[in-house]
């Protein structure tokens, strides 16, 4: 890859991407633990609505003490608050007033924002209480907006394992809203070996997603991400920043690393985008699945 790296325009050719309108006005990122890549995923897909215009409303459900530097404006509902749910009115689904009240805002505002919604790991269980006693589908559904629920997995066995029951929580809970699994490569490429255990849990996951669009997610090479994060840079900025000016975020560091930095990111960036955009923008299953 040679020249200046920029994200200013859309990097496809047609013009029905050009002009893109996402299918849906509420996407939420989900998963029964930690550690598979969702916020960073969640953060990736309100940076790559932002670069079409399509003005995004980021909400982050997670403890104090996970709470790290976000990029742009991020409403943050601390996990805390539903150890006091008990004296709210309306229980669990009280500490999620602000959630509802943006609903609402965004499907009467004539910019159609979209509202990406972070669970944190472990709120699997409150996020089932909530939509049901909500009924969730059925409001979005009289507030004219679409919802997709991103169940994410790692290739870890467990995580695998989670993901299918979610998927199949999912469909209990809120049948109205779409589903789709998405595949994070950061812990290995869900290439196993006939006959072993990851084999199977991965089959039984894929019977699980039969009918709904499947996300690859490739891993960004190394650290590399890791690296920038820490440095409270967002993926827009390590793509465009002068190598030089990206140098000084680093406290001068190396320029051979700082260039890789750059181009592990814009690699990830390229396919995650392709890869997401066919999703949002309503696609149905993945034919390989």
């Amino acid at each position: 890859m040679t020249g200046t790296i920029t994200l200013d325009a859309p990097k496809t050719s047609t013009d029905a991407v050009t002009d893109f309108v996402p299918a849906y006005r509420l996407i939420e990122f989900v998963s029964v633990a930690s550690h598979v890549g969702k916020s960073m995923l969640a953060e990736f897909t309100a940076q790559l609505l932002a670069q079409f215009g399509v003005p995004v409303r980021f909400i982050r459900i997670e403890s104090k003490a996970a709470r790290s530097r976000h990029s742009g404006d991020v409403i943050q509902i601390d996990t805390e608050n539903f150890a006091a749910a008990a004296r709210l009115a309306g229980a669990e689904v009280g500490v999620l007033r602000p959630v509802f009240e943006i609903m609402e805002e965004v499907a009467l505002d004539e910019a159609r924002p979209v509202i990406v919604l972070d669970w944190g790991g472990g709120l699997s269980q409150l996020r089932a209480q909530i939509f049901a006693a909500t009924q969730i589908d059925a409001q979005l559904a009289d507030l004219g907006m679409r919802g997709i629920s991103m169940v994410t997995t790692t290739a870890l066995s467990d995580r695998m394992g989670q993901a299918r029951e979610l998927i199949e929580l999912t469909r209990d809970i809120a049948p109205g809203i779409g589903i789709a699994l998405l595949l994070n490569r950061r812990n290995g490429a869900f290439g196993f070996v006939d006959g072993t255990e990851e084999k199977r849990t991965f089959q039984g996951l894929l019977k699980a997603a039969k009918g709904l669009p499947i996300i690859k997610i490739p891993a960004v090479a190394g650290e590399s991400w890791q690296v920038c994060q820490a440095a409270g840079l967002t993926m827009h900025e390590v793509i465009n920043m002068e190598p030089a000016a990206l140098r000084r975020r680093f406290g001068s560091e190396n320029r051979f690393l700082v260039r890789a930095f750059q181009l592990h990111v814009a690699a990830f960036w390229k396919v995650a985008e392709d890869e997401m955009l066919r999703v949002l923008a309503g696609a149905n299953a993945d034919p390989t699945s």
